[in-house]
């Protein structure tokens, strides 16, 4: 079984430029919303912050609508909210004018909790952007390769030599 999967053949020209400024960006911004939550010490994980903010976003959604909106199967999300209802971040309530339907809502403490993440990853965001001092960037690719290095993220053809070499190595071991 092959365990090295290779990336596709590197494309060119500014359209792919942007697209890998974007994927590195998305792993700095990924990992900023998860040191926010190990920093305020939640035991929640990524896919839990997930549903707590489609819940903020959208407002009260039934457990199916929930499951769509995260492109996962509903036994998946319903679990994912038991786990969220007993720790307090999330309700689950019965319709009104349907009893089978159970509408599912963030509780106070979990719109505080996803306020609290959003503010410390938008600060962890303008310090990024100051220190890379992107406001004086001209393009988009420009920009997104500035952020990356300032958050010390490897740019995506490295990431992806990265990846390939450490996949080489647990391969020969």
């Amino acid at each position: 079984m092959e365990l090295y999967v290779p990336p596709d053949a590197p494309a060119t020209g500014p359209e792919a430029a942007l697209v890998d400024g974007l994927a590195a960006l998305s792993r700095v911004l990924v990992g900023f919303t998860a040191r926010t939550l190990a920093g305020l010490d939640t035991e929640l994980t990524l896919s839990q912050y997930r549903t707590m903010v489609l819940l903020a976003a959208r407002g009260p959604l039934r457990t199916v609508d929930l499951a769509t909106a995260l492109e996962v199967h509903p036994s998946t999300a319903t679990r994912t909210c038991d786990r969220l209802v007993r720790r307090g971040l999330v309700a689950r309530r019965q319709g009104t004018t349907d009893r089978r339907v159970a509408w599912l809502t963030l509780t106070e403490a979990g719109r505080d909790l996803v306020g609290e993440v959003v503010r410390g990853r938008t600060e962890r965001i303008r310090d990024l952007v100051r220190a890379a001092d992107a406001v004086r960037l001209a393009t988009g690719a420009d920009l997104m390769g500035a952020l990356v290095a300032a958050a010390g993220e490897p740019t995506e053809d490295t990431w992806w030599r990265t990846w390939a070499d450490s996949a080489h190595r647990a391969a020969s071991d």
